[in-house]
């Protein structure tokens, strides 16, 4: 549509062009997103630990947010809090967190015997204390979900890592490993550059990081997690 004036008519033709040219575009990329939110995967998180410390509770949060749209977390395993925890310290948040998110339809459990079985597609994610891993990931499997992501640093033995490494194999279950890489040399490539600028007006080098601990709090937590170290 055009008015009267000739400029108009010239807009009119170029904006014809134009969105000729990105409309596929367009549609191919709302096409995409529409294929990812159809083949979203139900994930089950065992392990939540304290709200606002844990990196199980970080995980859900992730889900929960919406930062990860092909995630649906249908479920949360957590031993000690539902256990024998529930009125230890961390309790009180755990169970806020708990009557803040079963009404959105999030299932939560004190075992993993206790989930229903897994119908098709769903990982699960364990971010429980080390020494607990290698008897939730088997567990894991025999509930029969597809795919697991295993928190750092998966078991407190090489040994265990490998046995549980063949039974994913024998399982045809996919297995995915998070880890910190704490040392690395874009780290020491930038505090460099920020020395040979140093004191100049508007040179800066921030690190940005999500844990919760307190500088004074580090000892406890190495003591508690010194496999993770290895």
């Amino acid at each position: 549509r055009t008015s009267s004036s000739g400029g108009s008519r010239s807009t009119g033709r170029t904006t014809m062009a134009f969105a000729l040219r990105t409309g596929p575009s367009l549609a191919r990329k709302a096409s995409a997103q529409a294929a990812r939110m159809m083949s979203t995967c139900d994930v089950a998180l065992v392990g939540c630990g304290v709200p606002g410390r844990g990196m199980g509770w970080y995980h859900a949060k992730q889900i929960i947010d919406g930062d990860i749209p092909s995630a649906k977390l249908t479920d949360v395993v957590e031993p000690w809090f539902l256990g024998a925890g529930a009125s230890g310290p961390g309790g009180k948040e755990f169970a806020e967190f708990k009557a803040a998110v079963e009404p959105t339809g999030v299932r939560f459990h004190e075992s993993i015997a206790a989930m229903p079985k897994a119908e098709g597609k769903k990982m699960a994610m364990i971010c429980t204390r080390t020494a607990d891993m290698p008897k939730y990931f088997s567990e894991i499997i025999d509930n029969g979900c597809s795919h697991i992501f295993l928190e750092k640093p998966g078991a407190p033995t090489v040994g265990e890592l490998e046995e549980m490494s063949a039974k994913a194999k024998a399982s045809n279950v996919g297995v995915f490993m998070g880890f910190n890489k704490n040392v690395t040399k874009y780290v020491v490539k930038g505090l460099e550059a920020l020395k040979k600028v140093e004191g100049q007006p508007g040179k800066s080098f921030t690190l940005v990081h999500h844990n919760a601990y307190k500088v004074d709090e580090l000892g406890e937590c190495f003591e508690r997690n010194a496999e993770g170290l290895l």
